[in-house]
């Protein structure tokens, strides 16, 4: 067994290698494995066809060296195309517009999420160096901690942790969501974001409630789960207090700090069976255009093991 897994790993470090090779990086090969700069002299003596890296792949090479000196899993539908589309121009845990390579707070970094997984595809996200640094290794229940104090810790205020735990919800809780808590969804959606059903919902809401006609199409949406007249009585709540919240807001996402919003939310959620709830989800992922995330999916998460690679 030990065999075959110091067989894989040294693979991937020569793929590694490999790559560094083809895309002229400019880490340093010296304090790299042996696997890596074998890879790098054979890549070398084929005189492969060598290009410039973008930021996406320069950044994909870095997370594959670290990732690779941790021991930690890296999934391979994690590409420099799937960096690319990740990529946001303002953190979404700070909201202050992103550099890239100005060597300050503000640079853009990729982190994954849920700490006991790999870097796999859905486990991912850009923010800025600050947020990054911040978040280090703390897991969910501490960032849920963080984010309802009342004072600043690691340098983001407790709003800034409210965003990073909306960001975190999804991995953390992917294979048990029925045990995540009940959070205001205060971050935008961007690609290849895993949500929960009630993330969804409210990403839902708050986008198309902007006007007359999505409030509209939103209460005609989500009738056909509400069967009962209560129901439909707290969906009506729901849209009309999303509508006027949501008005003049730079962040569309955060009518969900609105009290009353959030509260309509709950009891609308509240008078909802279990089936009618699973409706009201699906009906909000077809709204959205999202895919359902398969459980084969998550095995390059490596979660049983922590996200180490085996």
């Amino acid at each position: 067994m030990h065999r075959t897994l110091n067989v894989e790993r040294s693979e991937a470090g020569r793929n590694l290698g490999h790559d560094l090779y083809r895309f002229r990086s400019s880490i340093e090969l010296a304090p790299l494995p042996a696997p890596v700069r074998e890879g790098f002299a054979h890549a070398a003596a084929r005189r492969l066809t060598r290009t410039a890296p973008d930021r996406y792949a320069r950044k994909w090479l870095q997370l594959r060296c670290n990732a690779y000196a941790r021991g930690r899993a890296f999934d391979e539908r994690v590409t420099p195309l799937l960096l690319k589309a990740l990529d946001v121009a303002e953190c979404p845990v700070t909201r202050i517009t992103l550099a890239h390579g100005s060597r300050t707070d503000a640079d853009w970094s990729i982190d994954r999420l849920n700490n006991d997984a790999g870097y796999a595809a859905n486990n991912l996200a850009v923010m800025s160096t600050r947020a990054n640094r911040a978040k280090g290794r703390y897991g969910i229940a501490q960032v849920l901690e963080f984010a309802g104090s009342t004072d600043p810790v690691d340098g983001l205020t407790p709003i800034e942790w409210q965003r990073m735990a909306a960001l975190m919800l999804g991995p953390c809780f992917a294979t048990a969501p029925q045990r995540a808590p009940w959070l205001p969804h205060v971050v935008p959606v961007t690609s290849h974001r895993l949500l929960l059903a009630s993330q969804q919902v409210q990403h839902v809401f708050c986008t198309m409630a902007a006007t007359q006609s999505g409030k509209n199409q939103l209460f005609k949406a989500f009738r056909r789960a509400c069967p009962q007249d209560d129901q439909l009585l707290k969906l009506r709540v729901l849209t009309d207090s999303v509508h006027a919240n949501r008005k003049g807001l730079a962040h569309a996402c955060d009518v969900w700090l609105c009290p009353d919003t959030m509260q309509a939310l709950s009891r609308w959620r509240v008078a909802l069976d279990d089936r009618s709830w699973a409706m009201a989800a699906e009906i909000a992922r077809q709204l959205a255009g999202g895919r359902q995330v398969a459980a084969q999916r998550l095995q390059g998460w490596q979660l049983e093991s922590g996200g180490y690679a085996h």
